[in-house]
């Protein structure tokens, strides 16, 4: 079995060559490049376990399937959305697919393609999703406002389905990137916008605990596992690391840029567009507009490698995985039973799918409908004995001795009863099928 790397995926504007590329990034390693898949839109890029990949489309309504190993797509589903996506995710047990599509938030179940419920709280197109580690994810929209949703309240679809968690409308400007540290509810938010802040938040008690401010519009973040050192991306092709206790006195900071913890290897004036962390948290992987991903070793903030891309980059994912699933003799499982539906609750019912029937007319069976009589409670059981106990009876309880003549009998009687809701279910299907198909003419 070979040796755990972190495989590192990135996307850029330049569909020439390849839509996504899959590399060692440590050794420089093409380990897979995927195609047809035309521009990949930013924060949209997804592993589904360790068998595919999936990234929504730039300008297409379009969600496009590779399977790890392969550089073609898949072509026995396609799965189309109603709009194009803004940012996909994909949940933690990689059971539902959430996406964004201008300001509203999509839910399906991925076995199935059921579409599950859609949200409209947001006023303006969002820009990112994230899932933290349990069962919440965050939506991040140009409005300024990031939203925290319970996943199984949404898949419920109760009345309180269009509620988020906690609504957080701290930034003034468009929110472009979110990250969610370790430990699900109980975990910080960082968040930065155009209006040059980050923000930290605790998510267990739904408030804001530090706000950095930047002389430049920020881009995108991400931070350490313990979450002491945060690291944000600029307008300016900078990137700036600080530590989260800077706000032990104060709940807001303001860093210049002079700062000593800096970052400078991407062009000048063109945005740091995506962030992430090796595992160690030893690496920062950095991808901009100048269309170079650089290579960071942090404790010495040194630029260790550029790659050059021919286009923008939108999109760096890193995964910790083993190298062996690219290779072509692996055949992943099937995931898909379908394509995507586009509208809640479809007309056309599956075998899965609950039928709602109303009946309009007395129905006359042509059985007795008489049940077995039901002993009266409560239920007095003794050893070797069973019989009702009679409340209006002013003696005690009477038993009698099970034998084998009566133990024949109620053997009898329960198989009897069997046979009688056997009938019961099978006129009530008749009747039922009858029922649906007049009203289908």
């Amino acid at each position: 079995m070979s040796e755990l790397i972190e495989v590192l995926f990135t996307s850029d504007s330049n569909e020439s060559q390849a839509s996504i590329t899959a590399l060692d990034y440590k050794t420089g390693t093409n380990l897979m490049t995927y195609k047809a898949g035309g521009v990949v839109q930013p924060c949209s890029i997804s592993l589904l376990s360790q068998h595919y990949i999936l990234a929504a489309n730039s300008t297409k309504p379009l969600l496009h399937v590779w399977p790890i190993n392969s550089q073609q797509q898949l072509t026995s589903v396609r799965f189309v959305l109603p709009g194009r996506a803004n940012s996909v995710e994909i949940s933690p047990d990689n059971l539902y697919l959430v996406a964004a599509i201008q300001e509203n938030i999509y839910l399906w179940q991925l076995s199935s393609g059921k579409m599950l419920n859609t949200i409209s709280k947001h006023f303006q197109p969002i820009n990112c999703i994230q899932f933290d580690e349990d069962s919440h994810f965050a939506s991040a929209g140009q409005d300024g406002s990031v939203m925290i949703w319970n996943l199984t309240t949404v898949c419920a679809r109760d009345d309180d389905s269009q509620t988020p968690v906690y609504t957080f409308n701290d930034h003034g400007l468009p929110v472009t990137d979110v990250h969610i540290g370790m430990g699900g509810i109980r975990a910080h938010m960082m968040t930065v916008s155009l209006d040059r802040t980050c923000k930290i938040y605790d998510l267990l008690i739904g408030a804001l605990v530090l706000n950095v401010v930047f002389t430049e519009a920020l881009h995108s973040v991400t931070a350490n596992s313990l979450e002491t050192s945060v690291y944000v991306g600029t307008c300016d092709g900078n990137i700036y690391e600080f530590n989260t206790d800077v706000g032990a006195e104060s709940k807001e900071v303001h860093i210049q840029k002079e700062y000593s913890n800096l970052f400078k290897g991407h062009k000048e004036d063109t945005a740091v567009t995506c962030l992430a962390l090796s595992i160690d948290g030893q690496t920062l992987i950095s991808g901009g507009q100048d269309e170079q991903v650089c290579i960071w070793d942090i404790a010495s903030r040194q630029l260790i490698k550029r790659m050059q891309h021919k286009g923008p980059v939108t999109n760096i994912k890193l995964r910790l995985t083993n190298p062996d699933i690219f290779k072509p003799e692996n055949k992943p499982p099937k995931r898909f039973s379908g394509n995507l539906r586009r509208m809640l609750d479809p007309p056309e019912a599956d075998d899965e799918d609950l039928i709602e029937i109303m009946v309009t007319e007395r129905l006359e069976l042509p059985y007795k409908d008489d049940w077995w009589p039901m002993p009266e409670y409560p239920v007095v059981y003794n050893e070797n004995t069973t019989t009702p106990a009679n409340n209006t009876s002013t003696s005690t309880s009477a038993t009698f001795n099970a034998t084998d003549e009566d133990a024949a009998k109620e053997i009898e009687r329960l198989r009897a009863e069997v046979e009688h809701l056997k009938l019961v279910n099978k006129q009530l299907f008749e009747v039922s099928a009858k029922q649906l198909l007049e009203s289908k003419k």
